[in-house]
């Protein structure tokens, strides 16, 4: 059946034959104002229809946000990499405790990048620097077996302090060995909780 239908920027009309759907997709296009329009095509190759737009109007061109691209089909996700953070434990060091293994085991394939540290100081004796040597399974992640000063490292303040460690595969631990420069006295205690941050395969 012929229709007739007003093509927007131009000042006379045309008349043709509107012939089912388009591409294959959605309802004919006699039954919107302004026809359908293919704009794009989404991730798996379908295309991007926009329909009844308004004489004078503009289309909207809708793009799937790149968080949601991952997808097999709706609702199945396909293996992807995050961004994601290891809780490595709390400890409180006292005159009688002053030193500790702070632990994270993975549990799917991680890469760790960045420490996180809070500190909170009790007492005249509770100055001392955390100490610490970093492992990754046996596999020491430093230059050297010399300890570091682990608060330096894991500022949540310092600016671009960042690490590639080697990966780790699940069930492998990753540790923290830590001591204290200046030993504690009395009551004084240092409350720490550590953790890091890396890229996981989820």
């Amino acid at each position: 059946m012929a229709r007739r239908f007003e093509v927007i920027g131009d000042d006379g009309e045309v008349e043709g034959d509107v012939m089912g759907d388009v591409m294959g997709y959605g309802g004919p296009m006699g039954d919107y104002d302004g026809g359908a329009q293919v704009v794009g095509h989404d991730n798996y190759g379908n295309p991007i229809v926009v329909r009844g737009a308004a004489p004078g109007g503009h289309n909207v061109r809708v793009h799937r946000p790149g968080w949601r691209r991952g997808q097999l089909a709706p609702g199945v996700i396909a293996p992807d990499q995050g961004l994601l953070t290891l809780p490595m434990g709390n400890f409180t060091y006292t005159a009688s405790a002053q030193t500790n293994t702070f632990q994270g085991q993975v549990q799917k394939p991680f890469r760790g990048e960045r420490w996180l540290i809070r500190v909170v100081r009790t007492g005249a004796t509770a100055i001392g620097t955390i100490l610490a040597q970093l492992f990754v399974g046996t596999d020491l992640a430093m230059l050297d077996v010399a300890s570091i000063d682990l608060e330096s490292l894991a500022n949540p303040q310092a600016f671009g302090v960042r690490m590639t460690m080697k990966p780790a595969q699940p069930g492998v631990f990753i540790r923290a060995i830590t001591t204290l420069s200046v030993v504690l006295t009395g009551g004084d205690t240092i409350q720490v909780s550590l953790q890091l941050l890396g890229r996981n395969i989820h």
